[in-house]
């Protein structure tokens, strides 16, 4: 670490009052501290400690080897001016020591100090047995609360008075209330893109935080959070620097912990149910043997839902905080169960043996209507089945209940596969041949026999079949005397030769209409 003026004006003012600070130079290292002569020659990468009015007698045109100034002494309003057009200078004023020797004692204590915390804290990161060591530092530093949440928003630390802050005492996240304000504020996702130091408004508390984000192979994996007091926005640039440093620090620690952020996503059954959804074969043994871990059965019975955010919404903005919260909600709302999260979508299988929600269907899909509505996303789920080893088929089946419902029921939010089988079934027939090769050829001569006798007897089966081959019913449908439509059955026999007592024919016939829709 790099210790400059600045990390020691912000240390000093802790103890000690400063009523002037500016910093014209960041991260210019210091070799040490020295109180100012002026006949002495001037190193440039030293502390210079003098009274305010020897500043005040320096030449206007200071020599410009002179960097770093804490003056001992009060500056009025007037000096403000002076003061102020030192912009490649560091310097600040304490009001606390009208002797030089003590302020140089004290800044040269801090210095020291500041070495010997620097190597505590290095030697700590490097040793997997001082981790809480590590989290619980920043208190030596910052006078302030703070907080390390990983990726799904659970507190891996927090300082004792937190709660004063975050309005509840003993939690091991965020509060939801709070959290979702979070969640849906678009400055919130996109500081999870920066990589420095970055400042934001807390909305729930009304206060200014710094942030640093943790990363691991690029990917965003948690944030540290220091919450600054009323009325400040900005902590002091030495204060930015020490907490750079230490979040520097942090994020080596969690990298090689145990509690190392998104490591659910990781463990055997989260990967296992990646695999499966990718496509790759596993064996029957080594499905059941990750199963029993978690006490799943082969043969429980299963759901799989894919949640995707809506487009242009503030959960949309960053996937990359929002995924994992929403995983983590699932698992927190329905622990027999295990959200997988993608680059878009959320993949969430549900045990519904263990939850119990096998035997009401029906509620369990009124419970994530509620759960989409609230977090603003749209659903597509599966049909229930056995066998673990089909769930890469139930995601396919819930993929195509997001896609197919979409497109019919835009207005809707979740979509059972169960109300759309029959159109995957015309979408995947489509897909596979030529809707030509897929009717059957009694109804396209049916078609070419109207159009040359401008006739309805294509019209006529269609309603024949659509109404379950009651001919009552199906006159009724379409405006004409039972007799007719019996003298048109007749007819479509003669041109067509078709069998309707024939299941076969019967099943083909209503297909060939469904797919002319």
């Amino acid at each position: 670490m790099k210790i400059t003026s600045e990390m020691l004006f912000f240390l000093l003012s802790q103890k000690h009052s400063l009523s002037f600070q500016h910093v014209g130079l960041l991260k210019k290292e210091l070799s040490g501290i020295r109180i100012f002569h002026p006949e002495d020659p001037i190193k440039p990468d030293y502390l210079y400690i003098m009274k305010e009015e020897t500043f005040r007698a320096l030449p206007k045109r200071r020599p410009k080897s002179l960097l770093h100034i804490l003056l001992a002494g009060k500056h009025s309003r007037k000096e403000k001016e002076r003061l102020l057009g030192t912009d490649t200078v560091n310097l600040a004023v304490t009001m606390s020591f009208s002797d030089l020797v003590p302020l140089y004692e004290t800044v040269v204590e801090l210095y020291q100090e500041l070495l010997r915390q620097e190597s505590e804290l290095l030697l700590a990161t490097i040793d997997s047995e001082r981790e809480e060591s590590v989290l619980s530092f920043g208190r030596k530093w910052f006078p302030w609360e703070y907080s390390i949440v990983d990726l799904d928003m659970h507190l891996l630390y927090r300082t004792d008075q937190l709660h004063k802050i975050l309005g509840e005492e003993k939690v091991s996240r965020i509060p939801s209330e709070s959290l979702n304000e979070l969640i849906l504020s678009r400055e919130f996702h996109n500081a999870a893109k920066v990589r420095d130091v970055f400042y934001q408004n807390m909305t729930f508390s009304d206060l200014s935080a710094m942030g640093r984000n943790i990363f691991a192979d690029n990917q965003y994996i948690g944030r540290i959070v220091l919450f600054l007091p009323s009325p400040l926005t900005r902590a002091p640039k030495g204060a930015e620097e020490l907490f750079e440093f230490y979040t520097d620090c942090i994020s080596e620690t969690l990298h090689r912990s145990a509690r190392f952020a998104g490591r659910k996503q990781n463990d055997p059954l989260h990967l296992l149910c990646r695999s499966l959804y990718q496509g790759e074969r596993t064996a029957e043994h080594a499905i059941n043997d990750v199963l029993k871990r978690y006490e799943w059965n082969q043969e429980h019975l299963y759901t799989v839902i894919s949640f995707r955010f809506l487009a242009d919404t503030a959960w949309e903005a960053q996937l990359e905080t929002t995924l994992p919260y929403l995983a983590d909600e699932l698992e927190r709302e329905w622990p027999d169960s295990c959200a997988v999260i993608g680059k878009r979508e959320v993949t969430w299988i549900l045990n519904l043996t263990l939850s119990k929600m096998g035997s009401d269907l029906h509620g369990f899909h009124q419970q994530i209507a509620y759960f989409v509505r609230d977090h603003v996303c749209i659903a597509g789920v599966s049909s229930a089945f056995r066998n673990f080893s089909l769930l890469k088929d139930a995601q396919k089946c819930a993929e195509a209940a997001l896609e197919i419902g979409q497109q019919k029921n835009p207005d809707f939010w979740f979509y059972r596969f169960d109300n759309y089988r029959l159109d995957y079934i015309k979408q995947t027939l489509r897909t596979e041949l030529s809707t030509a090769f897929l009717i059957h050829p009694a109804v396209y001569k049916l078609m070419q026999y109207d159009e040359k006798n401008q006739g309805d007897l294509s019209e006529t089966l269609k309603a024949y079949l659509s109404y379950g081959r009651n001919m009552t019913a199906a006159a009724d449908a379409i405006f004409v005397h039972r007799t007719t439509f019996c003298r048109r059955m007749d007819n479509i026999k003669k041109v067509t030769g078709l069998d309707l007592e024939d299941l076969d024919t019967v099943i083909q016939l209503e297909m060939a209409y469904q797919l002319l829709e």
